[in-house]
């Protein structure tokens, strides 16, 4: 058995990577997982103006 942990910074093309993958015979184990790995506060002066959130998707998948 084999595994591998597909990974993208978009949920769409997590979703690709794993239809793909799906054509080539392997199966995805459990659900994606999103996790969030980068967050900054933008500020003018001393006003919070808006978030900027990096979310990195990924899902485990297997191959007997």
């Amino acid at each position: 058995m084999d595994y591998k942990i597909l990974t993208s910074n978009n949920a769409d093309a997590l979703w690709a990577k794993v239809k793909n993958k799906i054509d080539e015979g392997w199966k995805p184990v459990g659900g994606h997982q999103a996790v969030e790995w980068h967050r900054q506060n933008r500020y003018a002066g001393k006003q919070h103006m808006d978030t900027i959130i990096k979310v990195e998707y990924s899902q485990t998948i297997i191959k007997e």
